[in-house]
Order: C-alpha cells, then structure tokens, then sequence
C-alpha cells in the first residue's frame, strides 16, 4: 500500500472517530443532565396508603413533574420548574380528598466533576408548600383543624449529590444537605415551635441496571431494581422536645423498586419507614411505622444519544 492511501486511509479514520464521540463537554453535560432526572423521586399510587397511619386511606399518591427549562449539553447548569402533589384519599363518605398537599418550586443543578462513573453534583430548591385550605388553624378545642386549617410555608434545600455509574450492572447515589424554612418567609399560624423548620437530610441508593449490546453511540441502560433509604432529622428548638428526642424529630423511609423487563419507566414497591414528624401539611403533628405498596412511575434510560 503507498503512502498516499495510508494517509487517506489514517485521514478518514480520524473523521470517523471525531464523528463518532461527542464533543467531551457536551457528552458529561449531556450524562449530568439524565443523573439530575433519574435522582429525582418517582410518582406513585398506593392502595390504602400508609398502613399505619392513624388515619384509614383507599389510595394516597404523589406526582411530580419537573419541567426543565435549561437542560442544553453546552452547560454545566441545569434548571427545573417542578410541582410535587400529593393526596390521600379518605375512607370515610364520598371518599374526600383532605387538604392535599401542594408544592411548586425551582430545582437548581450544577456539575463540579468531569467524571461520569464517580459523579459530583450541587443542588439547591426553593419550594412553596400549602394545603389550599384558609380556614382557621386550630379548632375551638385548641387542636389542629386538619379538615380546613390553612397550612403554608416555603423553604430553601441545598444538597451535595454524587455517586457512581460505571459499565457494569450496578450503580450507587447518595446526598447529604440541609432544608431550611427561612423566617423571613411568611408561614401559617401555629407552626413556631411545633414544626420541623430545619432538617437535616441524607439519602444511600443502590441500583441494579440492565444493558442492550448495542452500538456505543446507542447503548440503552435501563433500571431494573432500586433500593433507597432517605432520612431526615429536625434541628430547630420544638416546644417540649429536646434535640435528641428521635421520636418526634426522626423521620426515615427504606424503599425498594422492582422494574419488570416488559416496563419501560413503571414498577412495583414496598416502602417501610416511620415519622416522627408527617410531611403531609398540617397532619405533622401525626407520629407513626408505616408500610406502603403500590407502583411508581419515572426512572430513567440512560443513552450516549446527546438531545438537540
């Protein structure tokens, strides 16, 4: 072979390869953006929702949606609208949906790593929290109104994220952070001293994944098995509670997703967990185990494909 086809030759497989690998900046922006997706909690529907509760439920869930608004491979930065909604479904009469809670917030997602398989990120939130109700917060007997008492109240999150995500079957994500629901924010009535304005907050998730041997610049990876363990912990002054009583400032949730084969981004799960203090407006009051079943929605596939 002469030196001229060697050099053709040498010249058209290096504008394969070029073509053929993305730009490196774009392609970690590009896996950054789908590790800020797939570390966000999925929906879910459960039949009688947390068994344990003190109150009976037919069905309790939560959607969320996030909307990205800045999700480009060119930037670091990511940025979401998101709204979370939440409603447990009564047993009682004509089955009634009570104060439903409702947040809608911004979420905030910046890369520090180059590396995809040890990945570093920054988060930062700011949700608003209500009930939809403006009735009286307490009864005439002096208790929560949890029927029409108005509940509200906004916070700041931020929380440090990394985990792995290598070529083989099995990935990990953990964050640690802090959730604060700042004064100079207004809140509802009766919440001083009683509610959970600082947390402190810490997530370990372990995932098994399943991959099509396909070409590298298709490669599809999809969740198969998630399990999670998130917990919270209040660190504000409660009226009658010292800052090591557990039991009313603990909360903890250990969750494990199964994600059949025939499902794209649904599946089944079992959640066991206790609160100390229930996320679900002005029910905080309420202090109980639970175990939850039912299916969730929204994992993740991950694909070289950068998006336009």
């Amino acid at each position: 072979m002469t030196k001229l086809h060697l050099t053709c030759a040498g010249l058209l497989l290096s504008v394969a390869v070029a073509t053929a690998q993305p730009d490196s900046a774009s392609f970690l922006n590009h896996r950054y953006n789908e590790f800020f997706r797939a570390n966000r909690d999925p929906s879910y529907i459960s039949p009688n929702g947390e068994l344990g509760a003190p109150g009976k439920y037919a069905l309790n869930g939560e959607l969320i949606a996030a909307y990205f608004l800045l999700d480009n491979p060119k930037s670091r930065l990511s940025v979401a609208v998101t709204q979370r909604f939440m409603a447990r479904v009564r047993t009682d009469r004509s089955s009634p949906i009570r104060t439903p809670s409702f947040r809608l917030g911004a979420q905030v997602f910046y890369r520090l790593s180059a590396n995809v398989i040890h990945y570093k990120y920054l988060e930062g939130q700011y949700f608003h929290h209500s009930n939809g109700q403006d009735g009286e917060v307490f009864r005439p007997n002096g208790t929560y109104n949890t029927e029409t008492g108005d509940f509200s109240t906004n916070y700041l999150q931020a929380t440090y994220n990394w985990g792995t995500h290598g070529k083989g079957q099995h990935g990990t994500y953990y964050n640690l952070g802090f959730r604060w629901h700042a004064p100079v924010f207004n809140a509802s009535d009766g919440l001083a001293g009683q509610y959970g304005f600082a947390r402190l907050l810490g997530q370990a998730t372990y995932r098994i994944f399943s991959r099509k041997n396909t070409t590298v610049s298709s490669a599809v990876t999809t969740e198969r098995l998630r399990m999670t363990l998130q917990a919270s912990y209040a660190t504000n002054s409660l009226n009658g509670w010292p800052i090591d009583a557990a039991g009313r400032r603990f909360n903890a949730e250990l969750t494990v997703w199964y994600i059949p084969p025939f499902s794209r981004d649904a599946g089944l799960f079992t959640t066991l967990g206790y609160y100390g203090e229930d996320p679900y407006n002005i029910y905080f009051n309420d202090r109980y185990s639970f175990i939850r079943v039912g299916i969730a929605a929204g994992f993740t596939r991950y694909t070289n494909t950068l998006r336009e």
